[in-house]
């Protein structure tokens, strides 16, 4: 999984909206790495613009330089965590990947998930469509993320083929805010090439753009989603679109 163009927008809109918990535990779910569609200059100018002390900013862009200078692949994790720093300021970071680096925990997300704190942020970029226990997966989520924290999800709606199991239609962000009482704070429309970024504001959204020819052949659905407090128990969505409508309709 990686950080594109999509997530440096995801989290700078976030980060400048005000919308992100202040010194927050994280938890990537699949460790990202530095995908390399937006120049390092552009992180080197919110390193200064994000930070406002000006030693950690100082130091932020030396660390920055240094990574850079490495060429090796591991750098591009390196890169990656530097911008979760300068854009959540976080109090921690813990990841789960049974491929990733050194850094993180090898745990097969196709099962229970057991952690010693629950998390302010998940994140989840494009890890869920590889694991097969899907319904497991955004279960884990829930119940990592504490009340009032934020979960972050970006996966394929278009395109993707062959990559994963699954490719994710946007009904499902709906669905799932709907079944566990999920605040939707954002849900954007995406395109990594060209860049292309749209908000959606209901679930018809969608399907005007299908019926507009507006739908990328290779496009991604990211939702920004926070739990409620109190804490429930995971509700296993179901589709709302079908169940508004009488069930002679869906027999015909």
């Amino acid at each position: 999984m990686a950080i594109s163009a999509i997530e440096y927008w995801l989290l700078s809109r976030l980060a400048q909206s005000g919308l992100l918990p202040p010194a927050p535990h994280v938890l990537e779910c699949g460790e990202n790495n530095w995908y390399g569609d937006v120049p390092l200059e552009a992180l080197g100018q919110d390193v200064y613009r994000m930070l406002p002390d000006p030693e950690a900013r100082k130091r932020g862009f030396l660390e920055l330089d240094a990574i850079a200078r490495k060429g090796e692949p591991e750098a591009l994790f390196e890169i990656a965590r530097l911008f979760y720093r300068v854009f959540l300021g976080h109090a921690s970071l813990s990841s789960i990947d049974l491929e990733g680096t050194s850094a993180a925990a090898r745990v097969d997300l196709n099962w229970p998930v057991q952690a010693d704190r629950a998390f302010d942020v998940t994140i989840n970029f494009g890890t869920a469509p590889h694991v097969f226990n899907i319904h497991q997966f955004f279960k884990t989520v829930h119940d990592l993320t504490a009340p009032g924290g934020l979960m972050l999800h970006g996966m394929p709606f278009t395109g993707a083929h062959d990559d994963g199991f699954y490719n994710v239609q946007p009904t499902f962000y709906w669905d799932l805010a709907q079944a566990n009482r999920y605040e939707i704070v954002m849900l954007v429309y995406a395109e990594r090439d060209p860049f292309n970024v749209r908000e959606l504001v209901s679930r018809d959204d969608i399907l005007t753009m299908a019926s507009r020819g507006e739908i990328g052949t290779q496009s991604f659905v990211y939702s920004v989603m926070r739990r409620p407090a109190p804490a429930a128990e995971f509700a296993v969505p179901l589709q709302g679109r079908y169940l508004a409508q009488p069930m002679e309709a869906l027999a015909g």
